[in-house]
């Protein structure tokens, strides 16, 4: 669930010499703090509504998002010639992180993290009818094997989580959707404004659903909250420094980590023991995102010869 950050890193931070191997570095810990906090969303979940988990997300996520625009120029960086588009933007991303979140609660995390790894291959279809791309065979190739890698996870006996897989499906299609709808947006806004705005609106939406179905929290559980908000504020920031330092296709390998982590987290904290459907289901969407990122790259390569 990255937000649009990608460009940010056009513009660093502060001057620095550019490492990829320190951008690797950057990303896998983002990626392992960003698996830690899906795993805090699906505990949080058993106690706190989703809209609740929301607005703390959102608003405390604001923290590091305003620390970053500070340092790329203050409110002239959030400046916006777009409003309506923002608008229409967080109401998309408000719509994915209420289905991601259902589905983290009520699936195993290994189980919702293999069918979102569907995005990049998602994001290449619905380009096509959005944005004019082409998409080629290898393309429907790649979908049609990732499907076919969901089901497996699914299991069609009906032993599998068929509404967690639903939810999961539907909000990496909505997803794929947002990050479309942010490319654009980041042609003529700047993308640290697209994050600001997608967060702070996000979060000004939940505040008039929370009296119907607040849940007070202790000391400890409002400190998990909020430290849930600043983890993915500072995931933000990690991934603007990792691709400042390293391109992106260098450290969009690393996001096949979160695999790793999802089943390390749901083993240990939550008990979940990967079946073999799930690890084979994964395998296969995993090959299927592969083919679609090298089928890009070479359409890619073509286009500049």
């Amino acid at each position: 669930m990255t937000m649009a950050v990608a460009t940010l890193a056009a513009k660093p931070l502060q001057d620095e010499e550019r490492d990829p191997r320190k951008g690797v570095l950057l990303m896998a810990l983002g990626v392992a703090l960003f698996s830690m906090l899906n795993a805090t969303v699906k505990w949080q979940s058993e106690i706190f509504p989703i809209n609740q988990i929301i607005f703390f997300r959102n608003t405390f996520a604001l923290v590091p998002v305003f620390l970053m625009a500070r340092a790329m120029g203050g409110m002239r960086a959030l400046a916006s010639r777009r409003p309506g588009e923002q608008v229409f933007l967080s109401l998309v991303w408000t719509g994915v992180l209420f289905l991601i979140f259902s589905a983290y609660h009520i699936m195993p995390l290994a189980d919702a993290t293999a069918i979102l790894f569907m995005q990049p291959i998602a994001v290449t279809l619905l380009s096509a009818p959005l944005a004019g791309d082409r998409v080629g065979w290898r393309e429907w190739t790649a979908v049609l094997i990732g499907i076919g890698g969901v089901l497996l996870m699914v299991n069609p006996t009906g032993q599998g989580s068929t509404l967690g897989a639903g939810l999961a499906f539907a909000g990496m299609i909505l997803s794929s959707f947002s990050m479309i709808m942010q490319r654009r947006l980041s042609k003529s806004e700047p993308s640290i404004a697209i994050v600001t705005y997608t967060l702070g609106v996000s979060a000004v939406l939940m505040v008039p659903t929370l009296p119907y179905s607040w849940v007070a929290p202790t000391g400890p559980q409002l400190a998990g909250l909020v430290a849930m908000g600043l983890a993915s504020g500072a995931f933000q920031y990690l991934t603007v420094r990792a691709l400042y330092h390293a391109n992106a296709s260098t450290v969009s390998t690393v996001s096949y980590t979160k695999m790793f982590w999802a089943i390390v987290i749901g083993f240990l904290v939550f008990g979940d023991v990967p079946t073999v459907p799930v690890v084979v289901g994964t395998l296969v969407i995993m090959a299927s995102t592969a083919l679609a990122y090298r089928s890009g790259k070479s359409a890619r390569a073509a286009a500049t010869r």
